[in-house]
């Protein structure tokens, strides 16, 4: 089993030049077409389906990629900034030195795919899928990834900031060296899957539940015994 990964900070997009403005009509999704130093501001291209479609150096900004279906896509050195992923859906696809900031992504799904030097800040990523994904230098910071799924990823990666993980889904995750910090870890499922993850101690509380949930304790204050009394 491959050990924990070192984490450091992502590393930021290489744009090596301010992107020229983007025209649907010469680029626009599609099979096989590669877009480079672009910048797609306002511009809506839901529902796309495309495959092997690689986006480098590019800027989405208030754009809408809502709904689209892509197969190993590449998106390389780009910067999204309050775009709307909601429902996009990607398998064995890459995103790779790239920053996303105040998005719209519920129900975004990443399946099968890599991110590697990546973060996401302050994004709506609730009921999102990242199964079977691997993460390389990742940071999820300030993120409501409530009912988001991790099952079978290889989480070693990441570090989570300030993020509302409730009820997230972590079954057969690699979180070995996984950090957590001043995380919402209510009802999150396959707790057990969390071994070897670093945790911040503030968190230890609503860790502590959860895992007394899955093992099957129940805790009980004095204040519980004195309204059942015939429970003791």
């Amino acid at each position: 089993m491959p050990p924990p990964r070192k984490l450091r900070p992502p590393t930021k997009p290489r744009m090596a030049s301010p992107p020229v403005a983007a025209d649907l009509a010469l680029h626009d999704i599609a099979d096989d077409a590669h877009l480079h130093g672009l910048a797609f501001t306002g511009l809506r291209m839901p529902d796309r389906d495309a495959r092997l479609v690689d986006f480098e150096e590019c800027e989405f900004t208030q754009a809408d990629l809502s709904g689209c279906t892509l197969a190993k896509a590449t998106f390389a050195d780009c910067r999204f900034v309050s775009s709307n992923l909601a429902n996009l859906g990607a398998t064995s696809s890459s995103l790779i030195r790239c920053e996303l900031r105040g998005l719209r992504t519920t129900g975004f799904r990443w399946i099968d795919g890599t991110l590697r030097d990546v973060v996401f800040s302050e994004c709506r990523l609730d009921l999102t899928a990242f199964r079977f994904t691997s993460f390389m230098n990742v940071r999820f910071v300030g993120c409501n990834l409530r009912q988001s799924d991790f099952t079978n990823a290889d989480v070693r990666g990441v570090h989570f900031i300030d993020c509302d993980l409730t009820a997230a889904q972590f079954s057969h995750a690699d979180m070995r060296g996984t950090r957590l910090q001043n995380c919402v870890l209510d009802g999150i499922s396959s707790v057990t899957s969390l071994r070897g993850a670093v945790i911040d101690p503030q968190d230890l509380i609503a860790l502590t539940y959860a895992l007394a949930n899955a093992l099957g304790i129940v805790i009980e204050t004095p204040d519980d015994q004195r309204r059942n009394p015939h429970d003791s």
